[in-house]
Parts: structure tokens; sequence; C-alpha cells
């Protein structure tokens, strides 16, 4: 009876990674034939200027979306402005700091008054499904080539020496 419970774990354990690996595939499959897209997003910075988001091809894009209400998009923008402090001198790697309250100005007011330079933006079209998110805060990165690269739900350590030769990279590729 022992050996027959053992045995049955293991056979629904090796059916269970099957399916899950069959799931997985097919949605890597869909999820990679939609990042070839051009990302053709209006976005308005806090001085009221419109930039296209299909114009930004040749930089890196670093879109993080937040609001002031967000306990952990405030606890990751220290970080966040240090990383753009530090890469802001680099023409081929562009920050936007997305605010979800879809005020530009009132979110640039809001950075001012805690000294952060990073740029805000609030989204004027819709977003397609790859950008969209229903968690903030969450940062998402696209190539030089404007390919979706990574997308990460969740606060950040944008402090990390990792993430930032990963940008540097990306930005000489």
């Amino acid at each position: 009876m022992r050996v027959c419970k053992k045995n049955i774990g293991w056979l629904i354990s090796v059916i269970g990674l099957f399916c899950f690996s069959f799931i997985v595939s097919i949605n890597i499959k869909d999820y990679s034939a939609r990042l070839q897209q051009d990302y053709d997003v209006l976005f308005e910075n806090s001085d009221g200027e419109d930039i296209n988001l299909s114009n930004l091809k040749g930089k890196v894009v670093v879109i993080n979306y937040w609001a002031k209400w967000c306990i952990p998009c405030l606890a990751e923008m220290p970080g966040l402005n240090q990383l753009y402090l530090d890469m802001r001198e680099n023409s081929n790697i562009i920050f936007m700091a997305v605010d979800m309250d879809d005020n530009a100005v009132k979110g640039g007011n809001f950075m001012k008054k805690r000294k952060y330079s990073i740029p805000v933006y609030r989204i004027k079209t819709e977003l397609p499904l790859d950008l969209q998110t229903k968690s903030i805060p969450t940062t998402i990165i696209l190539d030089r080539k404007g390919v979706l690269v990574n997308k990460h739900v969740g606060g950040m350590n944008f402090k990390s020496t990792k993430f930032k030769e990963a940008l540097q990279q990306l930005s000489e590729e």
C-alpha cells in the first residue's frame, strides 16, 4: 500500500510538471510574438510635452508606473531617482516615471518637493496589453529596438549594481 501511494504521488508530480511545461511553452510563444510590435503610445510630461514611445527606438526605455499613495512605489523611488541621476548622461537610456493618477503636473510637483529629478509622465493613449499592469509599482524595460525585455511587477532594488550594469549593456547593444 505504501509503495502504491508513493508511485501515485510521483506520477501526479510528473503529469503536473508536464502540464505546467506545456502551458508555459504556449504562453511564451504567444508573448514573444507580441513583443515584436511597435508601441505607438503617447505620454505627456509634466511640462505638457507629448512623447511617442515608438519615436524612442534606438534608446533603452525604463518605464516605472507609480502613484503618490502607493507605499512600495515611494519606497523604491529614492533608488530609481538615484539610478536616473547616475545614468542620465547616457543618451541611449530614457527614464519615465509614469504617474498612474493621470496627472503629470501634480506628479512632477510631488517629485520636486522631495528633490527627485526623474521625469514624470502620464499616459495619454491606451496601452497595449504588454505594457499594462494591474499592480504598482511596475517597471518595464524596452531595448533599443523597442522590444519589451523586462516587466517587473512589485518593488525593485534600483540600487543593484547588476541592474545598472544590465541597463548599461542594453544601451550598448
